[in-house]
């Protein structure tokens, strides 16, 4: 296990009746904040209340419109509005896309001498800087952008998803009734997308058994929980479960003492580009084929084992390598089929069938160093043209 630091950082208030807490909660960061709201928190009457509690405090709020893109454009004009109004906090309400632009603003208003490209592009480190106080409300869990200090921006010019480290929130508010009004795609998609990525950080070297026994745990309450919100619409227990998951499992708990894999979050973010499907297709989509090269590749199959026991169902006995990836990925494709997500990028996405154009989008991110096995341009392509195709011998 190698050396970490650990700083959870960030208060976390549960349950739908704290609606008088959160607002007291704010009143301590300043008396106007900007709200980054996502649509269906809006269309849902969910902002006209919290707006009317706030200014019951006295607090001035003012809303950043409801993006469905975390654009650099949409950041900017974030910064803009906090430096123009003298904004003393940022709260991000939504998914992935309202935190992680709530983050950046709050990061970016205090630190308007650099472009905030810079800092993205880690041209200049983020570390020690400082930013205005923010407060997440997701409604929709899945990239632990509640509790964590990453972001992911999309540059608007190329297309290009770059991301760095900017800050976390004061506090995260975790109310299961916002999660109610999710369809049942946009619900599966998030917390399979969450799966994902619990498994991503799992199947990688080094050996941490806490963090390891702890992802399994947060893999099985994905899948319990999943299962049972779909059965049953009003359960609000299952709903705030899944909260509690993603704000406690995707804020580093799970990677202590590991080292985390980076490949393939460009590498799905070139998927989006090259097919034009979002983060949470783009994701799924292509764990099934990344699973399958680096099992291939890896020399420490172990924890491979375990996950396909543990996680997966698969009885490992008596097969031979091959024979035992071939059934893996079945198992794989029934719960991707169980939750009605797409196994393929072919059943989501036509296949532009353009090689060069893809090995060019890849290039463009320079080098992107891998833990388990070599790659280049070519063998990242590869990957995803095997998720097209569903090549999975």
């Amino acid at each position: 296990m190698k050396d970490f630091i650990y700083d959870a950082g960030v208060k976390i208030i549960y349950g739908k009746g704290q609606m008088d807490t959160v607002v007291d909660e704010v009143s301590k960061l300043g008396n106007r904040v900007l709200i980054v709201p996502t649509g269906s928190f809006v269309s849902g009457g969910h902002y006209e209340e919290l707006e009317g509690c706030l200014k019951s405090a006295g607090i001035e709020s003012i809303c950043l419109e409801a993006v469905r893109e975390s654009l650099l454009s949409n950041v900017n004009e974030g910064i803009d509005i906090c430096v123009e109004r003298q904004v003393q906090a940022v709260i991000g309400i939504g998914g992935g896309v309202s935190m992680d632009i709530a983050k950046a603003v709050a990061f970016g208003a205090m630190n308007t001498g650099v472009p905030m490209e810079k800092y993205l592009t880690y041209e200049i480190s983020t570390e020690g800087l400082s930013h205005l106080p923010v407060v997440t409300i997701p409604t929709n869990p899945m990239s632990g952008s509640e509790t964590n200090a990453d972001i992911q921006i999309t540059l608007d010019e190329t297309g290009l998803q770059v991301g760095c480290p900017v800050c976390k929130a004061e506090f995260t508010w975790l109310n299961p009734e916002y999660m109610l009004s999710l369809p049942d795609k946009v619900l599966t998609y998030g917390q399979m997308t969450a799966f994902v990525q619990l498994s991503i950080n799992y199947l990688n070297n080094g050996r941490s058994i806490l963090a390891e026994h702890y992802a399994e745990g947060s893999m099985k309450t994905i899948l319990e929980g999943l299962r049972r919100s779909l059965a049953d619409k009003n359960d609000v227990d299952a709903r705030g479960t899944l909260l509690l998951n993603s704000a406690l499992s995707l804020s580093g708990i799970n990677d202590l003492g590991r080292e985390p894999e980076f490949i393939p979050y460009p590498l799905q973010s070139f998927a989006q580009r090259y097919l034009e499907i979002n983060y949470p297709q783009a994701l799924t989509g292509l764990f099934p084929y990344w699973l399958k090269h680096i099992y291939r590749a890896s020399s420490e199959k172990g924890i491979f084992y375990r996950y396909f026991e543990e996680i997966l169902d698969v009885d490992i006995s008596g097969k031979d390598e091959e024979e035992l990836l071939s059934e893996v990925l079945q198992a794989l494709r029934k719960l991707y089929q169980e939750f009605g997500i797409a196994f393929t990028y072919g059943e989501i996405a036509k296949n532009p069938k353009e090689h060069e154009r893809l090995v060019e989008l890849i290039d463009s991110f320079g080098p992107m160093p891998c833990n388990i096995m070599p790659v280049n341009s070519e063998k990242l392509a590869e990957i995803i043209e095997d998720a097209i195709a569903g090549k999975v011998d």
